[in-house]
């Protein structure tokens, strides 16, 4: 009985802290990098590699003439339908980059506005996959060319929507993210 009146005296002192300060305490051995952390951390990364690969193939990918001769997808299909798509997905990569090579800094240096930062690039991604998906469905090109298959876009928009539906709620309700990054 002394050690319930003794456990239920030390929550009513964390109730106290938190109430005073209208902070949540810190709960020990639940802060740091590590947790579901370690998986933001590799998708992180993981990101930056595929982003960063896609990037440096573009020169290859634009070139009209592996459009056109290599495939033998017709001139003016390139240039008023997949030559637009190859740049927004460009720029979405370009775009995509910098979010998580900022996120990344701010991750590693334990920033306050690293949650609402992923947030962000959870939400980003999300759109981006969205945009993709309709600039491709909108283009209405034979099924013989097999150039614009808008299945992969819709793939990314599941992904990429299962990532928010999980890692979003992560980032609001977290002890770890609040112990981490918020304090």
């Amino acid at each position: 009985m002394n050690m319930n009146r003794a456990y239920g005296k030390q929550d009513e002192d964390v109730d106290m802290v938190s109430s005073k300060s209208g902070t949540r305490p810190e709960l020990p051995g639940i802060s740091g990098l590590g947790g579901w952390l370690i998986l933001i951390q590799i998708s992180l990364w993981a990101s930056l590699v595929f982003l960063l690969s896609d990037i440096s193939q573009v020169a290859v990918i634009m070139d009209p003439a592996r459009w056109e001769g290599g495939r033998g997808i017709d001139p003016q299909l390139y240039t008023e339908v997949i030559r637009p798509l190859l740049w927004f997905g460009f720029i979405s990569s370009v775009i995509l980059s910098v979010i998580v090579v900022v996120n990344l800094v701010l991750l590693y240096r334990r920033k306050r506005i690293f949650p609402r930062l992923m947030i962000i690039q959870y939400i980003v991604n999300l759109v981006i996959g969205i945009a993709t998906w309709i600039l491709i469905a909108q283009n209405e090109v034979g099924r013989e060319e097999h150039v614009l298959d808008a299945t992969p876009a819709f793939n990314l928009i599941i992904r990429s929507l299962l990532a928010c539906c999980i890692f979003i709620p992560y980032f609001l309700k977290s002890v770890r993210v609040k112990n981490t990054f918020i304090k």
